[in-house]
């Protein structure tokens, strides 16, 4: 039987963090990917359960937004673009509160202050060498940093 698209997303889902806020959890079920047993495209309380472990239900209630007891595709999409919002507003608020003189720009002086831990991969990260770090530079980030969701159309 082959798995539905959004049985394999519920797995993504429950195998890392679903909404925003919450982080990763070593404990999430690793072998949800076949959630979906019955093959009736949706993921009911029990197939999320025998997925996992006990972290599966907490998963579960965070993404049966209308709360019929399964989960389905529309929930699942609904959960992602609720997350990449999130991050998107949380990487635009951390750019702002570093940005002390407003100019839409980081400098190392700022990155320092507000971001320290990016202040060592500073000159990696200022990939046109102004000594300036713009939201796209930081986006990129490279290796190791968090890429901020791509703008919603």
């Amino acid at each position: 039987m082959k798995t539905p698209i959004y049985a394999l997303a519920l797995a993504a889902m429950l195998g890392g963090p679903a909404m925003a806020g919450d982080s990763p959890r070593s404990d999430a079920p690793h072998d949800t990917m076949r959630a979906d047993t019955d093959g009736d495209g949706r993921v009911s309380r029990a197939e999320a359960e025998a997925a996992g472990s006990k972290k599966s239900t907490e998963w579960f209630d965070k993404l049966d937004t209308n709360k019929d007891g399964y989960v389905t595709q529309d929930e699942i999409s609904h959960a992602r673009a609720t997350r990449r919002a999130d991050m998107q507003a949380r990487f635009d608020e951390r750019f702002q509160e570093a940005d002390a003189n407003q100019d839409g720009q980081l400098s190392l002086d700022e990155v320092q202050a507000k971001m320290p831990r990016l202040a060592d991969r500073f000159t990696t990260l200022d990939k046109d060498k102004n000594g300036m770090l713009s939201k796209d530079e930081l986006a990129s980030g490279g290796p190791g940093h968090h890429r901020r969701p791509e703008p919603q159309s």
